[in-house]
């Protein structure tokens, strides 16, 4: 367990670089179990860090990881249903990281400029990706919406944590990226199953994924009290 804690982001990266060659190299079934234990993975190191979770506010993080599991695994997958209800476990991760950052540091209409910068560029961001696909949505059109509107608030709740001179440090430094980075690779993966369907796009997709899971975890140890 020491082991873990002193060099658990290491071997998670290794992990991650491992996966994103088992998908270069087609590797199906090695694909599918290096895929379904990072999140699990990084759960262990948090709860490690933590060494058990007790306050409630910490808690959501927690919930969050594991509603990212609970997508993994029904993403892995195929058909509808199961992308279905993978999008709902990531929503929950995407309500409870929102909540989470909200925790740490009210929204304010007037003093909250960098969160108004941030739903700027998500919007053009957001409207750019929905435009390119919405004709290869049919039925997913108004999940998609729905999960685009709660990882872009998730991302400005992050983006107003800047504001904040006790949390400026982890927002800069770990939140912002991590939201950047999941809403890079959620984008990817819109447009990549709906519209270009390019396997070598999923190698992408994943390290962005992977790498915003880790950025938040750390995060989560910079605003630990």
């Amino acid at each position: 367990m020491n082991l873990l804690k002193k060099y658990g982001i290491f071997i998670y990266l290794i992990v991650l670089i491992t996966h994103c060659a088992f998908i270069y190299f087609d590797l199906e079934w090695l694909r599918f179990y290096s895929k379904i234990v990072l999140v699990p993975f990084l759960l262990l190191i948090y709860y490690l860090k933590y060494e058990g979770i007790k306050n409630k506010l910490y808690i959501l993080p927690f919930i969050a990881l594991v509603g990212s599991f609970m997508g993994d695994l029904l993403l892995a997958f195929e058909g509808s249903q199961f992308f279905l209800w993978g999008m709902l476990g990531f929503m929950v991760t995407h309500i409870c990281n929102g909540y989470y950052f909200y925790s740490l540091h009210k929204l304010s209409i007037k003093q909250s400029k960098t969160a108004w910068v941030a739903l700027l560029l998500l919007s053009i961001i957001c409207s750019i990706v929905v435009y390119s696909i919405k004709d290869n949505l049919g039925a997913f059109l108004i999940p998609i919406i729905i999960y685009i509107a709660l990882i872009s608030i998730m991302a400005i709740l992050a983006s107003n944590l800047a504001d904040s001179k006790l949390y400026k440090y982890a927002a800069v430094h770990y939140f912002i990226p991590g939201a950047i980075l999941f809403v890079l690779s959620d984008g990817l993966l819109a447009i990549n199953k709906f519209k270009l369907q390019d396997p070598s796009l999923d190698i992408f997709v994943m390290l962005t994924y992977g790498l915003a899971q880790l950025y938040l975890v750390m995060g989560y140890y910079k605003t630990k009290p």
